[in-house]
Formats: structure tokens, sequence, C-alpha cells
């Protein structure tokens, strides 16, 4: 699913304006008989047509509950939030306690624990937090392993009110469990990651080939751009940057970062975050697996 006019940074308050369910004035069918409408810079706009069945859940009782959870539990963090149209809304909190952070082993690269939130009003992005983590040399999310994401529970969804905000709660308490158990937690994550730094390549652009081609991801290579030149590209630089520690050598961490990159690059992609993170995922799980 794309966004048609991609992604837009902006605050809380930016998301958190005032929205209602309506019933549809129009002569219409069951499907659209209500009416989503925000009010967006004093102007009243219409978000989606939906019918009776469709509960809203206002961004306010999610995205600063998240944020009241992080400070309550005295967890220090930073957020990027984000939306598409004003329909569909992404909150990024990264945990800035150094405890919850990660150096990959015999280098300078940092990585950095974080919580996704997302939401929207149109119904195309199902509601969901999901834990990942933030690396701070290229500013991308990286995707958890699936067995770890389900060991620990590391991801929340809800359709409805009364289970969006179960899910905060249950949200509290991962945190809690995640805080009181982190040692076990971050080594049983990390240690994926460190499967493919252990994993050095000497044909770097023969493996992205076939990354893509096992993932789906569509490579580019006409006159104007080469979707495994752009990665490899990327990845020379990371593995040729004597503060990061690699030595100018290429392992399957940089080649999964240098397509995550490529997957993230809003100059060539505009596809829902969502969408970016499954398609990451498949990624990861290939790399992990071969």
């Amino acid at each position: 699913m794309k966004a048609k006019k991609g992604i837009t940074k902006c605050t809380l308050n930016d998301l958190t304006f005032p929205v209602e369910l309506r019933d549809n004035p129009r002569n219409t069918n069951s499907e659209y008989n209500k009416v989503v409408t925000g009010i967006i810079d004093g102007e009243e706009i219409d978000l989606n047509y939906c019918s009776s069945v469709y509960e809203l859940v206002p961004n306010e009782t999610i995205f600063p509950k998240v944020e009241d959870i992080f400070r309550s539990k005295g967890i220090a963090f930073s957020v990027d939030y984000s939306h598409s149209n004003n329909a569909r809304f992404y909150g990024n909190y990264t945990i800035e306690d150094s405890r919850f952070g990660y150096r990959m082993a015999g280098t300078n690269d940092v990585i950095k624990f974080v919580w996704n939130f997302q939401h929207s009003y149109n119904g195309l992005t199902k509601y969901k937090g999901i834990a990942g983590f933030y690396r701070l040399i290229c500013s991308n999310g990286l995707t958890i392993p699936v067995a770890e994401m389900k060991e620990y529970n590391l991801c929340i969804e809800g359709k409805h009110t009364s289970t969006i905000i179960r899910s905060l709660e249950e949200f509290e308490s991962i945190l809690i469990n995640v805080t009181n158990n982190l040692g076990d937690v971050k080594t049983a994550i990390t240690d994926k990651y460190e499967v493919l730094g252990n994993m050095w390549v000497v044909k770097p652009e023969k493996r992205i080939e076939e990354i893509l081609d096992a993932t789906g991801i569509r490579a580019v290579d006409n006159n104007k751009f080469n979707t495994v030149n752009d990665i490899m590209n990327k990845i020379s630089k990371e593995s040729q940057n004597t503060s990061l520690g690699y030595n100018g050598k290429v392992n399957d961490w940089l080649i999964y970062n240098g397509i995550n990159q490529y997957i993230h690059d809003d100059s060539r992609n505009i596809a829902a975050p969502e969408k970016r993170r499954e398609n990451d995922s498949k990624v990861l799980e290939y790399m992990l697996t071969y």
C-alpha cells in the first residue's frame, strides 16, 4: 500500500487535532453512512467514509498515553511524529537510556531500542505498537527477528476502542518486563544481529542481488539508477568509515543495513512505513536463514 503524498514529519499537536464520527448527510449505502471528520488548521476535512460498525479511536488516546507511560517508568526517550494526508499516523520512540543501547562487537556501530506506534483514521494502517532498533549511523529503523518478537511479546495490536486501550495497558507491562529482564531480551535480539556481523562477504554485489531476488524487492537497472550500485555505495562508505571499525571489509550486517537504507530511502520509495518494515523483516529473516 502506497502513501499518495509520502510521509510528513510533524509534532504531537499536529496529530491530536479534533476528530469525530458523524452521520453521513448524503444518501448512501450502509458501508458509507458514517463520516470521520477532522478539524485541521480551522477547516473541517472528511478523512474517511465508513459504516456504523467503525469505532473511532482518536490519536489523543494513543500517542500522548505512550509518552506518559515512558515518563512514568523514568525511561528517557526522544520521538519523531509523522502523518500521511492527516489520515495515517506514526510515532517512533527512541529510548535514550544507555542501558537499552548496544554496540556491535568490535566496532563503534551503535544501535538503540525503539518502539514504533501506528494508527489511522482511514483504515489503511492498522493500529500497532512494535519494537525495533534504531541505528545511529544511518538513522533508520531495524526490525527485530520474528522469533524474539514473539517470545518477548514485542508487538501489540488492536482494532476496536476497548482492545486498543487494553493494548496500551499491555504495553506498560511489556515495558516493565523488558526493563526488568533487559540483559536477556537485548542479548537474544542482538545475538541475531551478530550472526550477520560474523558473516564476511567476498562478493557483496552477488549477495545483494540474491537477497533482493529472494525477498521480492525490485531492483532498478537503467541509465539513471542502479539499485545494487546504490546499495553498494552505502555499504562501501560504511566499511571504509574508520570511525566505525570495519576496516574496509563487508559483512552481512553491513549488507542488511545497506538494503535497509534503500528500503527507507524517501527519494526512491513512497511506500507507507508499515510496508517498509514488512520488506525489511523479509530481508532480515532471509539473511538469518541463508
